[in-house]
């Protein structure tokens, strides 16, 4: 995340450091006094600072009404995800199909083509997010969520053998990051964690490389954190 004033940004790439225990990922943040180093549960903290800072400086500028209007506020999300799953494997774009005949409507009697998903990585990755999901469930380390959902997915890509080694890059290629999420989400419905995805109101995607970004997995797959609301109406 960044400042549209330059004197402040946090970096979001992190120094990986291996410790006795598991490795502990550190972000970069240049201030005006200078560069401060933190840990990713820091920067999380901060970074929910500066939007609340940023909300609040927001409302000064508002009219009186609309600032009385709580309908301008965000929707308010509970801090700590409802569900919280890593799932390890190739994430498949789903959307894009290819021909494979000729059928009959059931409908019109008419000749439709048959189409199925061009990518053969679909089937294995909802299979993987369900799998894992369900299990989670079942072990009661989440519940099936009501309501509202606020869907946080990072897919972490296969980084290229020929991509730099020593610097960060971004997966800015295919497959589309929708793709990713429409396949994901299809998964997270086969799994009862929702009733369907209609009940995303609000969701943020990225794509990564392996540890190159605060919440990258060491090894291709995704990191889905799913919220809902808190004091609110269904």
């Amino acid at each position: 995340m960044t400042t549209t004033d330059e004197s402040f940004a946090v970096y979001s790439a992190g120094e990986q450091v291996a410790e006795d225990g598991p490795g502990i990922t550190y972000i970069y943040a240049a201030t005006p006094i200078g560069r401060v180093r933190m840990t990713a549960e820091e920067a999380d903290d901060l970074g929910r600072k500066l939007i609340a800072a940023a909300d609040c400086d927001r409302r000064l500028h508002l009219s009186d009404e609309d600032a009385a209007n709580p309908y301008l506020d965000p929707y308010p999300w509970s801090p700590e995800p409802a569900l919280t799953v890593a799932v390890y494997g190739i994430a498949g774009p789903q959307g894009s199909k290819s021909p494979v005949g000729w059928g009959r409507s059931r409908k019109t009697g008419k000749n439709i083509p048959l189409m199925k998903e061009s990518s053969a990585k679909v089937k294995p990755w909802r299979d993987k997010v369900s799998g894992a999901i369900t299990a989670a469930i079942l072990r009661g380390d989440a519940k099936p969520l009501r309501g509202a959902v606020y869907a946080d997915i990072t897919f972490t890509m296969p980084k290229p053998t020929s991509a730099p080694k020593r610097r960060r890059t971004y997966p800015a290629v295919s497959p589309d990051i929708d793709k990713l999420e429409r396949s994901t989400y299809d998964a997270i419905s086969t799994a009862k964690a929702w009733e369907d995805d209609g009940r995303v109101i609000e969701s943020h995607s990225r794509k990564v490389y392996p540890g190159e970004h605060p919440d990258a997995l060491d090894q291709p797959g995704a990191l889905i954190r799913l919220y809902t609301l808190t004091g609110a109406s269904q």
